[in-house]
């Protein structure tokens, strides 16, 4: 199977190199300065010590190739935005998922970024095509080598939303998720996906925001304020996320769990058994995703204006995380 993949970040990597590892044809699209980029993409299983993944040569290019038969949209929220007005970009303007999109094979395109219905219906329209929300089960960060670092587990599935994109489209999805279990990442095909993912990103949200907003998770668990605010947040997301689709049932007994007399135990017992889970969060929800937060912050508060769900205490933690914006380095 021909796949490309925009994004060749962690979650890029991970869905690519397992793929590729099982001899599908995969390609990165980048920006073109990372093109000649010849680094090797190396994954390793962190709940799997034999497991260890080498792309020696990724095949990175600018644009979706013309052959391409599914298109795999891994990159951050907030890189999800079109270029405002339509218009299209200048020769020496960075070109936008949209731009790609427009310009690449009328291939299926599968997205595993979170999306919220305005940016969906916005990276559609300037698109100009339908797209397949999807829900990713595996998680992981790029440490100091260069090496993504990753969790997959058996029982949960990538799920693709088989109502997302035109009914012709159903049997490339179909061969994906077929190709992707057979890689080692577990996947099908269900109905609503774009509204479960919707949901649980939003009731979610608040906790791995308040890592950003309050330093790390360290930091975050002894400053009782910002993780009030967060806790105050996650009820009012929970309440606005139950009106939008149903949550995932890990996330609802996450969020139902998690309290200030659960969190400071929960986070010391992880720094003695599993540390390095709390240095993924750290590294992933940290600064690094402070832009993400910010977007997806307010299209969250948006909604929850749109839907009668006031969202104060959400407010607050943005705000906290703006200020960090301001005053540190990212």
């Amino acid at each position: 199977m021909r796949i490309s993949i925009v994004g060749a970040g962690a979650l890029g990597r991970i869905y690519g190199v397992r793929l590729a590892a099982q001899g599908d044809d995969v390609t990165f699209v980048v920006r073109p300065e990372r093109v000649s980029d010849a680094r090797p993409f190396v994954i390793e299983q962190v709940n799997s010590a034999d497991r260890r993944d080498t792309l020696d040569r990724p095949r990175l290019a600018a644009d979706i190739p013309a052959d391409t038969d599914v298109v795999l949209v891994t990159v951050r929220f907030d890189q999800l935005a079109p270029r405002p007005g339509g218009v299209a970009p200048r020769a020496d303007e960075r070109r936008t998922v949209a731009d790609l999109l427009r310009g690449g094979p009328a291939a299926p395109v599968v997205v595993l970024t979170p999306l919220m219905p305005p940016e969906r219906a916005a990276l559609e329209e300037a698109a100009q095509r339908r797209i397949t929300p999807a829900m990713p089960s595996v998680s992981g960060y790029l440490d100091e080598r260069g090496v993504v670092r990753t969790w997959i587990v058996g029982f949960t599935s990538t799920l693709i939303d088989a109502d997302g994109g035109a009914p012709a489209e159903r049997p490339l999805l179909d061969e994906l998720a077929r190709r992707l279990t057979i890689a080692g990442v577990p996947a099908r095909l269900e109905r609503d996906v774009g509204a479960q993912n919707l949901a649980t990103t939003i009731a979610f949200f608040p906790l791995i925001a308040a890592i950003d907003a309050g330093g790390g998770t360290s930091a975050l668990v002894a400053d009782e304020g910002v993780l009030g605010t967060a806790l105050e947040a996650t009820k009012e997301c929970a309440a606005l996320a139950g009106r939008l689709g149903d949550v995932a049932p890990w996330t609802k007994l996450l969020t139902r769990a998690i309290g200030p007399l659960t969190l400071k135990p929960g986070v010391a017992l992880a720094r003695l058994l599993a540390p390095e889970a709390l240095r993924f969060l750290d590294v992933h929800f940290g600064p690094k995703l402070r832009a993400q937060h910010l977007a997806m912050g307010a299209t969250i508060v948006a909604l929850g204006r749109e839907h009668g769900v006031s969202l104060p205490a959400l407010e607050r933690l943005l705000t906290v995380i703006e200020r960090r914006a301001l005053t540190l380095p990212r």
